[in-house]
């Protein structure tokens, strides 16, 4: 293995690893596509796409990354994208994000979650706030944002920080605590099908 490859990020790599080992049915993108622009600005870069082939409303995951700084430690973020049609108007727009509360801040252990939303998320975020699967999902595995997306591509997106340990520090090559079961996965289709209802 040569030194390039051993200090490349997998975090792509081993979320596809963990999807596998829950029987569902990906594969990693060739690099370049188009789906790679997905919630990915110029201050950050995509590390590839993970195509869901599985029945799932969910068709693919952008793996996006944030550097580290002198005084920060790197960020990853999931984008699981639901492709529909949607209105090109943003009057339609919808934003619902998760808080997670803790007993002190930043060290503390999460001991409740918080939903916020835009007016047009106001509904959404109800359900959410009364759906025990929801809220154990952004208990256990980090933040997590969605929203309707008015463009191309339109549709819906789940976007999920996984939650990092602080002594993962700035040296960390790829995302710590990448972990997902069957009945998070499950969660996560649910959320993509609620926002179908919203």
């Amino acid at each position: 293995m040569n030194f390039k490859e051993i200090i490349r990020d997998k975090t792509r790599d081993n979320l596809c690893k963990k999807l596998l080992a829950i029987n569902i049915d990906c594969t990693l993108s060739e690099r370049g596509i188009i789906e790679e622009k997905l919630f990915n600005p110029w201050h950050r870069k995509s590390l590839g796409v993970i195509k869901i082939n599985s029945d799932s409303p969910i068709e693919y995951i952008n793996i996006v990354k944030k550097p580290g700084g002198k005084n920060s430690p790197p960020r990853w973020w999931n984008y699981f994208a639901i492709p529909a049609v949607t209105s090109n108007s943003k009057e339609g727009y919808f934003e619902v994000s998760s808080i997670r509360k803790k007993s002190f801040p930043v060290f503390g252990k999460v001991t409740s979650i918080v939903w916020k939303s835009n007016t047009n998320g106001e509904n959404l975020a109800n359900k959410f706030t009364q759906d025990a699967e929801i809220n154990s999902l952004a208990f256990k595995l980090g933040d997590i944002k969605v929203q309707s997306l008015h463009g191309n591509p339109s549709g819906y997106s789940i976007e999920i920080e996984f939650a990092r340990s602080i002594r993962s520090g700035l040296l960390s090559l790829s995302a710590p605590n990448i972990t997902i079961d069957i009945n998070q996965w499950s969660t996560i289709n649910k959320i993509a099908n609620l926002c179908f209802e919203n």
